[in-house]
């Protein structure tokens, strides 16, 4: 699942932005895969795979990409798992990964304030906020169908590897 992430990260990298007035603003390819990572595999697996995710691709895209990257995929991913605890009854797979969307996107920006020491970078939160909720409902959509998908196939590996042990 980490290759998988750092290849769909690394072939979005090649493409051009969508919006000109919204510097940054992709759908995140990755992400897919750290939401079906979030609701497949336990806390420590996915914490592991962003990691590594986040390194290896830092090789292909350059360490400043990599500080904003970090900033914006840890704190996503924290607040991932933490709206995730509310259950499904209170928040949907979609809910989530929007939820993701915005965090990615105020993780990075903070980043670049601090770096920057300009704090009118801010000015871009409500774009990239819009697109990055666009985006999580869109990976929110892809990782439901996915997950729902991969369900029988996992637990058939579960069922396998029990009658191995």
């Amino acid at each position: 699942m980490t290759a998988v992430a750092v290849v769909m990260g690394i072939v979005e990298s090649w493409f051009p932005p969508f919006f000109a007035f919204a510097p940054g603003a992709k759908i995140g390819l990755a992400n897919l895969v750290m939401i079906i990572a979030i609701f497949t595999l336990n806390w420590r697996k996915v914490w592991v795979m962003e990691i590594l995710r986040l390194l290896i691709t830092a090789l292909f895209t350059g360490f400043s990409v990599f500080i904003y990257s970090a900033a914006g995929g840890v704190l996503s991913l924290l607040m991932m798992y933490a709206m995730k605890q509310f259950g499904p009854r209170l928040v949907s797979k979609i809910g989530i990964s929007v939820v993701g969307g915005f965090f990615h996107n105020l993780g990075q920006l903070t980043v670049a304030a601090l770096l920057a020491q300009a704090y009118s970078v801010m000015i871009y939160l409500p774009w990239l906020t819009v697109f990055g909720m666009l985006a999580g409902f869109a990976i929110g959509m892809g990782g439901n169908q996915l997950i729902d998908r991969i369900k029988p196939i996992h637990e058939l590996f579960v069922k396998e590897s029990k009658l191995w042990t």
